[in-house]
């Protein structure tokens, strides 16, 4: 047991760094993305509105799983035979298997971003943009200024628990050849056959991690400013 873990413990703490960076590619292209498909789907445009609405309910249904095939699999093959330039020229970078699974699990992640910054948006009163406005603001500096800081502070819990899954969701990379935390296991397991320790290994990286960041966006969550203190000796 000590010697495979003397072995393996740096490769798993590369693979475990790996699916820290994708991850977090991931969530930042998803809350944008999250964000302009929340604000879409408060559009008076019907057809921004429905995009919007059609993007978020085809992506939470879609498995991440066969998101990933699509994107790394399907677009850059399909881009080949239609031989359209401009096509093959975005779509060729998806045969870098990080970069495609860095976009499909994007892809897959800004539906669900998106309904958590919309429920935030909705929980500020609408009267509070109406006094903004009543008073000259447009409505982007009255977003800015006092819908966006409060919506952010309701949307911040559900987007760290987003992020923990979208983490935890990297290990699906591993199919495509991704050597993140599940693939260093898979190899670990296969050239040992020490296949309990392998995995168990990867689960106790996963477990600590995990258990971090919990506590660091449980101290991020309370510093944001104003949120309710919490009366002394509670």
């Amino acid at each position: 047991m000590l010697a495979f873990i003397s072995r393996y413990w740096d490769s798993y703490l590369i693979g475990l760094a790996l699916s820290v960076v994708m991850s977090a590619a991931s969530m930042s292209i998803s809350i944008s993305l999250g964000l302009l498909l929340a604000l879409g789907r408060h559009s008076s445009s019907a057809l921004v509105h429905a995009f919007a609405g059609g993007y978020v309910a085809v992506f939470r249904a879609l498995p991440a799983l066969l998101t990933l095939y699509f994107v790394f699999f399907a677009l850059p093959t399909w881009a080949a035979y239609a031989q359209i330039p401009v096509l093959s020229f975005v779509l060729d970078s998806l045969n870098n298997r990080i970069l495609a699974a860095v976009v499909a699990f994007a892809l897959t992640s800004a539906a669900f971003a998106a309904e958590i910054i919309r429920s935030g948006i909705e929980s500020v009163p609408p009267q509070q943009l109406e006094a903004a406005r009543s008073i000259g603001m447009s409505y982007t500096m009255a977003f800015r200024r006092i819908i966006a800081p409060q919506a952010f502070r309701v949307a911040f819990p559900p987007l760290g628990s987003e992020y923990i899954y979208v983490l935890k969701g990297t290990s699906l990379a591993s199919v495509i050849g991704v050597v993140e935390l599940m693939r260093t296991a898979q190899i670990a397991a296969g050239a040992t056959f020490h296949n309990l320790l392998a995995y168990a290994m990867a689960g106790a990286y996963y477990v600590a991690f995990v258990i971090v960041l919990q506590v660091l966006l449980a101290k991020t969550e309370n510093r944001l400013p104003g949120r309710a203190a919490r009366p002394s000796g509670a």
